[in-house]
Formats: C-alpha cells, structure tokens, sequence
C-alpha cells in the first residue's frame, strides 16, 4: 500500500528564473528557485542540471504525481514534448502537462474570461485568450529582432544610448560606476561573450532607480509606447477587451506601462509580476513571497 503523500508540482520556467512549487495539501507550498529555462536556447546539458539541482529540493516522503510546465519557449510541441521527455527523467509516472509561459499569464490572469494577455519580463509576448485557450498569438521574434517593452530590450535602448553618447553626462557617470562598465567592455559582453541578451537585461534595476531623469523615462515610454502600437496590429476586433500583464516589467513599471496603454487606447486589467503566485492561489493555497 502507498502510504506517500502524492504531490502537485508546478514549474513557472522563464529566461532569467525557474520557479518550482510542491503542493501536497498539507499546509504552505514548499517553493524553490533555479536558473531560468528558455526551450529555444537553454543547452539540454543546463536544463537538466537546473532539474536535478531542484528536485532533491524537494519535501521527503512526497510522490509527485501531477506536473503543470509553464515555460519560455515551449509554445511549440516539440519543445514541449522535449521537456515533458526532461521531466520524465524524474517523474516517470506522473501526470505531465507542458504549457507556454504564456498559458501561465492566461490561467493566473484572465481565468475564464477572454483578454488580451502579455508577458513583460526579460521577454515579452502577448495573446488572444477566449477564456479557455490562446485563439491567436503574435510572432514571437526573440530579442535580437523583437521583444519589445522586455527588460531585454529596455536594456538594448539603455545601452545603445550609452554607446551613441546620447545619454545626459551624469546618468552616463553614474551608470559605468554602478556597474563598473566603460565602453570597450560593453562592447566586448555584447559582441564576443554568450547571451547578450541577459547581459541588456540587468539593466532595468538601473532604469527603475533613475525613473525620474527624463531621458530615462523616455527610454522605458517609447519601448512600451512601440509594444502597443505593434502588438495591437495583431488583434484587429479586440479594442474592448483588457490587457492583462504579468512579468517582473509590467510590475516595476507600471506608472509608465498605464501611461503609455492610455495612449494607445489600451485598456489595463491585472498586473502581477509573478504569475506563480495567483496559480498558486488557484489551487487554494495562501502563500507568502520569496
């Protein structure tokens, strides 16, 4: 007779960091973190140590049986088929579900109610949600060609300013100071060192603590202002319904995400910069922050 204690165990995967979540009814969900996962890019080699760094994480005395997947780059099915095959490894009998990290916006935001719903973050991506499934979703091009409005790109524009000498003297100061950069090595990061693109996205701390220079807050309105005009041209017939966001992006900038909706005749819905929480929260837990 099984006498473990069976076990949902939901995996919110993105590009910077990978969220896992076990919930076995028995009092608050035991969480931990990993490296971020994006199926696009992240090596089979680092996805699987991410995997087994977490699971002897895990509470002792617990059979996961059922498994929701919601990651970066599993919108296909053959990268979603690739990490249920990854799961498999360590849960050969459960029950696995492998959903984009923009079903997860879906399910923790919209609920049954149709929307428009985005994902800011180190990435960025939006659907047409009908309240059960995605009806249609813009092209995803990635950072180096699209990801408008992601801390990525709002990194990209910060250091593209600070390279064509654009940016107010003191900001430029203050900026190679903070991060003990000068020209010939961000240059060398971008150019000549792997993933650029997390490189660009350590900087949105710096656009959030200096919001109120003006040359700053340009950069972070003119990439929201380009996310909506873009993806608008996406979802003729849906002016009525509400955007919802979720990503650490939409949350730290807000006051400017609202903004530059308005202009755009957006109309905002819920904002929550970790859809992990509210899932949780779906399965009728109270949970606290890490």
């Amino acid at each position: 007779m099984d006498t473990r204690q069976h076990a949902h165990l939901l995996i919110d995967a993105g590009a910077t960091k990978t969220t896992f979540a076990v919930l076995d009814g028995t009092g608050e969900p035991f969480r931990c973190q990993g490296a971020g996962i994006n199926a696009n890019y992240t090596p089979e080699a680092d996805i699987l140590r991410i995997l087994a760094e977490a699971v002897p994480q895990f509470p002792k005395g617990v059979t996961i049986s059922e498994i929701d997947y919601y990651g970066a780059g599993c919108a296909t099915p053959q990268n979603a088929m690739r990490m249920e095959g990854y799961l498999r490894l360590y849960f050969p009998n459960a029950d696995i579900r492998v959903w984009s990290d923009l079903m997860a916006a879906c399910h923790a935001l919209a609920g049954g109610r149709e929307a428009i719903v985005c994902i800011l973050g180190t990435g960025a991506a939006s659907c047409h949600y009908d309240g059960r499934e995605m009806v249609h979703r813009a092209p995803s091009l990635g950072w180096l060609l699209g990801d408008e409005g992601s801390g990525t790109n709002l990194g990209k524009h910060l250091i593209t300013a600070y390279l064509s000498e654009t940016l107010p003297h003191p900001i430029k100061e203050r900026f190679e100071e903070q991060y003990h950069l000068n020209r010939e090595l961000v240059l060398h990061k971008l150019y000549q060192e792997p993933q650029p693109n997390l490189f660009m996205s350590q900087f949105a701390p710096f656009l959030k603590e200096n919001l109120a220079e003006p040359a700053i807050r340009q950069i972070v309105k003119e990439a929201f202002t380009t996310f909506f005009n873009k993806q608008k041209s996406y979802y003729p017939g849906c002016d009525t319904l509400p955007w919802h966001f979720t990503g650490s992006v939409a949350a730290h900038f807000e006051e400017v995400l609202r903004e530059a909706a308005e202009e755009a005749g957006c109309e905002i819905g819920e904002i929550a910069g970790d859809p992990m929480e509210r899932l949780i929260g779906l399965k009728g837990y109270t949970v606290k922050k890490l």
